[in-house]
């Protein structure tokens, strides 16, 4: 199946300008609000969107914990171009975790997250400052051999640049960031690098140096454990394919009024008059019938002859 990338053209640019900063590189835009259609283009290009409601259908949940939870809610409205509602998240102890999943995009080269892979966060309040939700992806990096199974994770705190900033929404372009591995990968991730330690965060590009054929079999939103107090929301979840906008209601879209076609105008004819003679016929096309009035038909435009008229001028 054809996957489609991300890609901001000039349009796109300015638009994220315009609400806040963007900055390419696993850094930023920052937005705050909600509408936009423009900004919305900009984010999705080249995606097609899906409206994501209570159910969370396609997400799936995985290894949720304690009283970690996720619903749709407005607590926080939703970023700049996504619509009312967002994905809430909560972990109120040290322990409990949430993550849900999609398989949509199975099978996909890791080399088409680098241009797609965004989302958007929110946090509300949380025990260390520093902490965000996360963006996973689950990938297979040695094809049909055995193992080659591991989760890549992309968090704002690993991320220079990437605003940590309460309160606000912001766009994380993590496609172009880096990422930790819960595994050890040959040529990449060595034992000691495993989540995150001893500079375990490495570039996307990383990853498919040491494992051309790296795949991603499966997107997550997680958060904890270890993310003890943190009540945040996620939303415009980008993938090379989808961006998932998590709604209570499916929007409703109302189809643009149209002005009825105008029917073009008929010319209005008038007959002319009839001959003195009466009982003749009308003239045809502008001819006129005998000196008697006889055998004419409508005419078109200028008198016949004998007083018997074609349509006047």
């Amino acid at each position: 199946m054809a996957k489609h990338r991300v890609t901001l053209g000039r349009r796109g640019i300015a638009a994220l300008a315009a609400a806040g900063a963007l900055v390419i590189g696993g850094a930023t835009a920052t937005m705050i609000g909600t509408g936009n259609a423009d900004v919305l283009d900009a984010l999705t290009a080249g995606t097609t969107t899906t409206t994501v409601l209570p159910d969370l259908a396609p997400f799936k949940a995985d290894d949720n914990r304690g009283a970690g939870k996720a619903e749709v809610s407005d607590e926080y409205g939703a970023p700049t171009g996504g619509g009312k509602a967002a994905l809430r998240l909560s972990t109120p102890g040290a322990s409990d975790k949430v993550n849900y999943y999609t398989t949509e995009d199975a099978g996909t080269p890791l080399a088409d997250w680098i241009p797609a892979a965004a989302y958007s966060a929110y946090q509300g309040e949380a025990d260390q400052a520093q902490q965000f939700p996360s963006l996973q992806l689950v990938v297979d990096y040695n094809g049909a051999a055995d193992g080659g199974f591991s989760t890549l994770t992309y968090e704002p705190v690993y991320n220079t640049g990437d605003s940590l900033t309460p309160g606000e929404w912001h766009r994380y372009q993590a496609g172009a960031g880096k990422w930790c591995s819960t595994r050890a990968i040959p040529g990449v991730i060595t034992e000691d690098q495993r989540s995150c330690s001893n500079d375990g965060a490495k570039p996307l590009s990383d990853y498919i140096a040491a494992d051309p054929d790296i795949i991603v079999n499966a997107v997550y939103v997680n958060q904890g454990s270890g993310n003890p107090g943190l009540e945040s929301a996620v939303d415009l979840i980008t993938t090379p394919s989808t961006t998932y906008d998590f709604e209570l209601t499916k929007p409703v879209i109302v189809p643009p009024v149209t002005e009825p076609p105008t029917s073009p105008s008929t010319p209005t004819t008038h007959p002319g008059t009839p001959g003195e003679h009466g009982g003749g016929q009308w003239g045809g096309d502008g001819h006129s019938g005998d000196d008697h009035g006889h055998g004419g038909s409508w005419g078109d435009e200028d008198q016949g002859d004998d007083g018997h008229c074609g349509c006047r001028k």
